[in-house]
C-alpha cells in the first residue's frame, strides 16, 4: 500500500491544491476523467464539512492507495461536539454517498473509499 500525506491551512482556497494532487494521483491509476471529476467533487465536500466542523487552523489528509488500486481518503480533524451539533450535513453526505463507495465518519476523521 501506497500512503501520501497533505495538510493545508483551514481555508478554502486551498481545496483546489487537494484537487489538483487528487487528480495526479487518480491519474497514475489511469481513471477515467469521469471517476476522477466524481472522486475530486466527493472530496471537496468532505473538505467543507471538515473546514466548517474543526477548531484547528489546518486540514490533514491521508491518501491510501491499496495494492488492488482502491483508494481511501482521510480527511481529518473534525471536532465530535461540532459535528454533533451540526444540523445542516445531510446534503453533502448525500452528494458523497452518491459518488464513492463508502463513506462514514471515525472518530474526528471522515473516511472516503473508491473501489477502482
Amino acid at each position: 500500500m501506497d500512503t501520501l500525506k497533505y495538510q493545508i491551512p483551514n481555508d478554502a482556497k486551498y481545496f483546489s491544491t487537494v484537487r489538483l494532487m487528487l487528480s495526479g494521483i487518480l491519474n497514475i491509476l489511469n481513471r477515467d476523467i469521469e471517476e476522477i471529476e466524481d472522486i475530486k467533487m466527493a472530496v471537496t465536500e468532505s473538505l467543507n464539512i471538515c473546514h466548517e466542523l474543526t477548531e484547528d487552523d489546518h486540514i490533514d489528509l491521508v491518501f491510501e492507495i491499496e495494492e488492488d488500486k482502491n483508494i481511501k481518503i482521510c480527511v481529518s480533524e473534525i471536532s465530535e461536539e461540532k459535528l454533533e451539533a451540526s444540523e445542516d450535513l445531510s446534503l453533502a453526505k448525500t452528494i458523497i454517498d452518491c459518488l464513492v463507495d463508502e463513506s462514514h465518519f471515525d472518530g474526528s476523521k471522515f473516511i472516503l473509499s473508491k473501489k477502482l
